[in-house]
């Protein structure tokens, strides 16, 4: 077998490296953070501690890179530039929000780990700022859609829509399949595409 190309090498590192932080995630989301050791992760990986700390240098990286990488990938709508050139601000708004419920439906662990982290922020301040930051950009985002839809204060409705996604994320948590998904769904695309300008 002859040894790897540099290429080769970068794209084992990144897809390593993505195994772990997914493997990590999982185990906080359903360990917790403070329950969860590094011995935890690379256990179920099946992989060195050694080989672990290769790639961060303690666990609160670690969390701070599973937590960054969870939600890039979350916000990520799968459309091109060209798909956005073709769509409009409406037909947008309905992408981010169906994209959105199909994640919460795809990514519990995700969302699991977000709650737990919200209530033990205090004891993890590298993470809020990670948190805050991503939370950020998603809310600007939003406030530009909404200006392009003619909202009347756009500002504000991303921030309303950000907590009203949220507070969804928490129920469908906490009551599961009976929770109407798809009806809230509906609901919140009717409402804000038919009030767009109220």
């Amino acid at each position: 077998m002859s040894p790897r190309t540099e290429k080769q090498l970068k794209e084992h590192k990144k897809a390593q490296k993505e195994k772990i932080l997914q493997g990590a995630l999982k185990l906080f989301a359903t360990k917790g953070y403070f329950n969860t050791s590094v011995s935890d992760i690379a256990n179920k990986l099946k992989i060195s501690k050694g080989l672990l700390y290769n790639y961060f240098d303690n666990k609160e990286r670690l969390l701070n890179e599973a937590v960054d990488f969870a939600l890039k990938e979350a916000s990520e709508l799968n459309l091109s530039e060209d798909d956005l050139k073709n769509l409009s601000p409406e037909e947008i708004f309905i992408a981010v929000v169906e994209g959105y419920f199909k994640l919460l439906e795809e990514k519990k662990e995700l969302w699991s780990l977000i709650v737990s982290l919200a209530i033990h922020v205090g004891s993890i301040p590298s993470v809020h700022k990670t948190i805050s930051s991503i939370y950020e950009e998603l809310t600007k985002q939003l406030g530009e859609l909404f200006t392009m839809i003619g909202h009347h204060d756009p500002e504000n409705e991303a921030v309303k829509l950000g907590a009203l996604m949220d507070g969804i994320g928490i129920q469908y948590m906490i009551f599961g399949e009976s929770y109407p998904l798809n009806t809230i769904k509906e609901n919140i695309i009717k409402d804000y595409i038919n009030s767009k300008k109220n």
